[in-house]
């Protein structure tokens, strides 16, 4: 779709007063950025577990710039749920800390992110989060099922779960009979974490300038380089 009449104008008028020294950048706001992570979301990626089936999902997000560090930073608001047999054994809330560097590239016209980190994983106390009857993911590991741990000491039952069972699917199942939820959420973190770079590197995390939006199309021009100032996602001209 081209420019309309009045981008046109827009865009006149700001080559005038770039080409005059008057117009030296262009800022977008954490709002702006904010309602552009807020286009993506929600999205949802399974987690590898030992038993059982996890998902994650990113559901809304905030920007964050920092000028000192020249970062921008997504803080997601995510969901973890666990299940086995059907039943959910686990749900949580928790926040996601991203961290990236804006850069240029002046000849592909493209602005993308480098440097790309995962900060931290907090657990978020709230109603949401739940343990749920573990007896489901005893039962999974029991070749006889859960009746067989009546009358029986945590230890013998947990001898018991050795029977034909992996060392790893044992010490999942003793995650979970903790009763921590954070000690489930911290058990769970590399596996997030892997996951989150994992479809990270399923997208590019470049924009190409397009040729429809005006100010895009000023910075394709003009543009020489972009960075944090003054809490504004910054391009210079």
């Amino acid at each position: 779709m081209p420019l309309s009449v009045n981008a046109r104008i827009k865009l006149l008028f700001a080559s005038v007063l770039i080409k005059l020294g008057k117009l030296k950048h262009d800022d977008f706001t954490v709002e702006e950025l904010t309602a552009l992570l807020t286009r993506e979301l929600p999205v949802s990626f399974p987690l590898s577990i030992p038993v059982g089936v996890a998902k994650v999902t990113m559901l809304e997000g905030k920007i964050g710039l920092d000028e000192y560090t020249n970062t921008v930073s997504a803080q997601l608001l995510a969901s973890l749920n666990i299940s086995v047999s059907k039943t959910t054994v686990y749900r949580a809330h928790f926040i996601v800390v991203l961290s990236a560097k804006p850069a240029y590239d002046v000849l592909n016209k493209a602005v993308y992110l480098s440097h790309v980190s995962l900060e931290h994983i907090n657990l978020v106390n709230d109603e949401y989060a739940l343990i749920g009857d573990t007896r489901v993911l005893m039962t999974s590991l029991l070749p006889g099922g859960v009746d067989q741990l009546l009358g029986r000491s945590l230890q013998s039952a947990l001898s018991l779960m050795t029977i034909g069972t992996s060392d790893r699917a044992i010490a999942y199942a003793k995650v979970f009979m903790a009763g921590s939820k954070q000690t489930i959420l911290d058990y769970h973190k590399p596996q997030i974490t892997e996951a989150v770079y994992k479809e990270l590197r399923k997208h590019t995390l470049s924009h190409t300038l397009r040729d429809n939006v005006w100010r895009e199309v000023v910075f394709a021009r003009y543009g020489k380089s972009v960075g944090v100032e003054n809490n504004h996602l910054r391009f210079y001209f």
